[in-house]
């Protein structure tokens, strides 16, 4: 791998430009090197650390045991209440938000993908999920692992009807509980520029790019020519045959609509020259509702936590449940997903959140200029569904922790509540608003479909609709959030998208060496 320092005036050439070295991008520059001939530029717009052992990688960024803060893009919008707003975190930084975020590693429903319109089958799609798990090194905590909260959490859920079923890796898998499959062997967060990058990081064939902002596409007639990169306050020129955009929900968008990709009359009010009229693009913007019920630890809990300090780190996370709300869409529309925190001004807080997995509200993201280094304007226009489904979730899923937190096995460790949140449905709703906040999973933003004039911006090959040889491959093409940590679907939508690529340029791009895998 090289590490470019290019002139100004030196454009940098490969047969395959990858615009974005997060989640998604890791998979397809990793996996297009290791099948095919082509020479790969990986462009990511924050630091590549270099291979797991290399000994540079940020310790927060390592640890599994909390989300870190650092690396990260600054993103945010409003809440689901009036005044209210939120951060949306994304990591800049190679591997993206696989180096950030939580690591449990669910795969959601076979039913969440069937509606995509994708080329997989029920086994290719099983397939992708176990070798994406595989490569991620997925493991599970054994019970004996568990916190003294984590274990009392789960068998609260038990004792509130869920039962343990530890199928949360299953497609097939309904309603229950169990501790959650986790992307960490040794504690250590193991991101997808490990497992994807690392094989091939000696390939003379990639290179890497790092510290480098993408400002835009530049087309000739329907077919990118070049990308505009900015890096150390110098503009770089990226040329290639092929380019696969890998952004994000957040990022996809934004550069495709600094180059012309989008709706027309935005572009033109921005003085944005239209290169695609695709008005999908920004739209369909969703994520995961989440809400919570916060307590103290008990004394007991305190010191039993503090015990287990003594012997092991504390992790954040290590069980979820699936339940179903009243109405809900079978096998389950929600997620329970205990977490605990420390500080020493304030001791243990235990968390008892619920997050509703089939939104049905959808907000966009739009720019207010062309420059990169503006942040756009994001409203996931949480909980605005017309009928109330969403918010209808979260009530129930709310009621679900407060049994948790009632049962026996919680309702002795718990101290005092510190939420919001009264037993007065109406007072409940608008506490519902005030503090719900979101999974980290948005998608959507240049969803797969046939039809671009009802929104669609990519084919089912990511292809973007009229252009020849663009493509995205992240979350951002995702039409419909999976009931999943969309981390694994990410990787796994992404060998998907790759392979199709490679399929389609077997004629141009010699085949998979020999016992290469």
């Amino acid at each position: 791998m090289v590490s470019l320092a290019t002139p100004h005036d030196q454009p940098v050439r490969a047969d395959i430009a990858v615009l974005g070295g997060g989640t998604a991008g890791a998979v397809v520059a990793g996996r297009l090197v290791g099948r095919t001939s082509a020479s790969v530029v990986l462009v990511e717009a924050g630091p590549d650390y270099g291979p797991a052992g290399s000994g540079r990688w940020p310790r927060e960024l390592l640890d599994s045991t909390t989300l870190p803060t650092t690396h990260d893009w600054g993103y945010r919008g409003p809440g689901a209440a009036a005044g209210r707003e939120l951060p949306f975190e994304r990591a800049r930084v190679a591997g993206g938000c696989s180096s950030h975020n939580g690591c449990s590693q669910t795969v959601g429903h076979a039913d969440d993908y069937r509606a995509w319109g994708l080329s997989w089958t029920s086994g290719s799609l099983s397939g992708l999920m176990e070798r994406a798990a595989s490569r991620l090194r997925v493991r599970r905590d054994a019970d004996e692992e568990l916190t003294p909260f984590q274990a009392a959490a789960m068998e609260a859920m038990v004792q509130s009807g869920i039962p343990r079923t530890d199928d949360l890796d299953d497609l097939l898998g309904g309603a229950g509980c169990g501790p959650s499959p986790v992307n960490n062997p040794g504690g250590i967060r193991w991101n997808t520029g490990f497992a994807y990058l690392d094989p091939v990081r000696g390939e003379p064939r990639l290179r890497v790019l790092d510290h480098a902002l993408v400002d835009r596409l530049e087309f000739e007639g329907s077919a990118v020519r070049r990308a505009r990169v900015r890096r150390g306050g110098r503009l770089v020129t990226v040329e290639a045959d092929r380019f696969v955009l890998c952004g994000g929900a957040y990022g996809s968008p934004e550069i495709l609509l600094r180059s012309g990709v989008g709706p027309a009359a935005d572009l033109r009010t921005l003085g944005v020259e239209v290169r695609l009229d695709l008005p999908g693009v920004g739209r369909n913007l969703h994520d995961h509702p989440l809400a919570e019920l916060r307590f103290a630890a008990g004394e007991e809990l305190a010191r039993r936590l503090a015990a287990y300090a003594r012997v092991r780190p504390v992790p954040d996370e290590q069980v979820i449940g699936k339940a179903l709300s009243p109405g809900g869409r079978a096998p389950y529309d929600l997620h329970l997903l205990p977490w605990t925190g420390a500080d020493e001004r304030n001791g243990w807080t235990c968390v008892l959140p619920a997050a509703c997995l089939t939104p049905r509200s959808r907000g966009t993201l739009r720019l207010v200029s062309p420059d990169p280094e503006v942040r756009p304007v994001i409203d996931h226009a949480y909980l605005s569904d017309p009928a109330g489904a969403d918010l209808a979730a979260l009530r129930a899923g709310v009621e679900l922790c407060r049994a948790m937190a009632a049962s026996p096995a919680l309702r002795p460790l718990l101290g005092e509540p510190l939420d919001a949140f009264s037993g007065s449905p109406a007072a409940d709703d608008a506490a519902l608003r005030r503090v719900a906040a979101h999974y980290w999973h948005p998608v959507g933003t240049c969803a797969i479909g046939a039809d671009p004039a009802a929104g669609a911006v990519v084919d089912r090959r990511g292809l973007v609709h009229g252009a020849d040889n663009l493509w995205v491959a992240d979350a951002s093409v995702m039409p419909v959030i999976p009931r999943a940590t969309t981390n694994l679907p990410v990787v796994a939508l992404a060998e998907h998208l790759v392979g199709e690529l490679v399929d389609e340029l077997v004629g141009d791009l010699a085949p998979e060496p020999s016992g290469r895998r």
